[in-house]
């Protein structure tokens, strides 16, 4: 029985819960709606990608993998593939301004 419990609180931890692998989660909050890009790029280097929008504004992708414990921006170089990792996506509105963000897990499969 306390097998079937443990493995229960497991598995529940395991789905109900999203941890980003990086560490901008609070940074980005804050700054939706007032920060503009050059002050994101100052604190979290240059993106791996950027993309122009039709509107004026830019979506920038940042490539974090966690390796060993630790992050690294993929842009640092190879990452093994066993590695966690998430693109974090940032929308600018034609003034520079981030106006939302979001991560997506990109966990590889071994």
């Amino acid at each position: 029985m306390r097998q079937l419990m443990l493995t229960f609180v497991l598995l529940l931890f395991l789905t109900g819960c999203h941890v980003p692998l990086h560490p901008y989660k609070d940074y980005l909050n804050n700054s939706v709606g007032h920060i503009k890009h050059d002050a994101i790029a100052e604190q979290m280097g240059a993106p791996n990608r950027t993309v122009a929008l039709d509107t004026g504004g830019e979506v920038w992708t940042y490539e974090y993998c966690a390796v060993g414990g630790s992050g690294v921006n993929a842009a640092a170089g190879p990452v093994p593939q066993a590695s966690n990792c998430q693109n974090i996506i940032l929308v600018f509105d034609k003034s520079g301004k981030l106006i939302r963000w979001h991560d997506q897990d990109l966990t590889a499969s071994p």
